[in-house]
């Protein structure tokens, strides 16, 4: 009874709602889509798939003015940074890209042919003509970029605008409850950082942070790979994120390097299949003499990954600097610089000294007055340099130019750091 009442046209077939969808497609100029018709909140909703071309030419975004009075348009102010972003991405991974659906709002119930029964969900045919505007509710960015896109794949060989983006058409004339839908579509969970970095293989740094915490005896089944933050209780050892921090110092040279910075830097550093595994390699060679001469890494890597014994992770947290994301930080830093060394021999002597060399202990003099303040780790960059170069210098290294820049107050924090 709920379809009959939106005035949708029922037929005794499913082949005969399809024939007089065809014909009214024909008599108005427009096109007959397949789709599911279905009822939520009390309201007509359809969901099918439409091209790029159909989505550029049908679809109008009305996204207000920044500084002026959103109530008055049907979308947010448009951010141009976000709408490059994902161009970006669906230039570059052409061939292998997803676009999560969107969904769009229609004022009037347009044609829609249904087979005549009682159901709460139906399959039926919508005919669009070429006059029907749609407009945004949520995804407004994600078309924006699809048109950005197709004014760079102009080869005649890409089929980007034969490509489909699944839809759901909310037929709701109210601007108010337009306005209220895209809120309520926007209550959506961040991704913490580490189940992002598990995740997102399509980038080097991420492929090769995975390879190298699935093949460390320290790090392997002791990685949160999904948490925000790690509880001060947790017999994890380091977030995947506080890991990959390491990771973009031994890289970089900088575990703040911001994200849309990333994908140039691994291609400049890491863009082949073999520079990754050299870089994994060298990484895992590092680790494992780390973990052999450096406590606590190497009762760590003794003990089981869960169970009452892998408990003592947490003993070792509040007194081991090396047992926190300030700490790898200092260690990825160091490091940088000794890979600069082409001596196998050398490098392995330096780990060495790193690991047995440095009083890792979180009251040990050579943490006073950088990292640790009262009873607190500093998370912030100047201090980790302060502190690596003093590091260097235990073990014989020269201290870097720039501590005395890196020593500047305002720097990153260090992300995903559980004390």
């Amino acid at each position: 009874m709920f379809f009959a009442e939106l005035g949708l046209t029922q037929h005794d077939s499913l082949t005969a709602a399809q024939q007089a969808a065809s014909e009214a497609a024909s008599a108005s100029g427009g096109r007959s889509f397949t789709c599911v018709v279905f009822q939520q909140g009390g309201r007509l909703m359809l969901t099918t798939a439409f091209s790029h071309a159909f989505l550029v030419k049908h679809v109008v975004a009305e996204p207000a003015a920044k500084g002026g009075n959103p109530r008055m348009a049907t979308n947010r102010p448009m951010d141009t940074a976000h709408v490059r972003a994902i161009s970006k991405y669906l230039v570059e991974n052409e061939k292998n890209y997803i676009l999560p659906p969107v969904t769009l709002n229609v004022r009037s119930v347009p044609a829609i042919h249904i087979p005549r029964g009682n159901f709460a969900t139906t399959v039926g045919f919508v005919v669009i003509g070429d006059e029907t505007r749609f407009s945004v509710t949520d995804g407004q960015h994600r078309l924006a970029a699809i048109t950005r896109a197709s004014e760079s794949l102009t080869d005649v060989e890409s089929t980007f605008m034969s490509d489909s983006v699944s839809v759901v058409i909310v037929v709701e004339p109210d601007l108010a409850r337009i306005h209220q839908d895209f809120a309520d579509a926007a209550q959506t969970k961040q991704i913490p950082a580490s189940l992002l970095a598990a995740f997102n293989t399509r980038e080097p740094l991420n492929r090769v942070l995975t390879k190298i915490v699935d093949g460390s005896t320290l790090f392997h089944g002791r990685i949160d790979e999904t948490s925000k933050s790690l509880s001060k209780n947790s017999p994890a050892i380091f977030l995947l994120n506080q890991v990959r921090g390491m990771v973009k110092e031994l890289l970089f040279r900088d575990y703040a390097l911001s994200e849309s910075s990333i994908p140039a830097r691994s291609h400049q550093v890491i863009g082949t299949i073999e520079r990754q595994d050299a870089f994994v390699e060298r990484t895992l060679s590092m680790m494992k003499i780390l973990t052999e001469h450096m406590s606590p890494w190497g009762a760590i890597a003794e003990l089981p990954t869960s169970g009452g014994p892998a408990n003592q992770v947490v003993d070792y947290r509040k007194h081991y600097i090396n047992m926190t994301a300030t700490g790898l930080v200092i260690i990825g830093h160091v490091a940088y610089e000794i890979e600069k060394n082409q001596d196998l021999g050398w490098r392995t002597a330096r780990y060495i000294d790193l690991a047995t060399k440095v009083d890792w202990r979180r009251d040990a003099e050579i943490w006073q007055g950088t990292i640790i303040s009262g009873d607190k780790i500093s998370t912030t960059r100047a201090p980790g340099r302060l502190a690596a170069a003093k590091v260097m210098a235990e073990i014989g290294l020269p201290a870097p130019v720039d501590v005395a820049e890196n020593a500047l107050p305002g720097m990153e924090p260090i992300v995903g750091v559980g004390m």
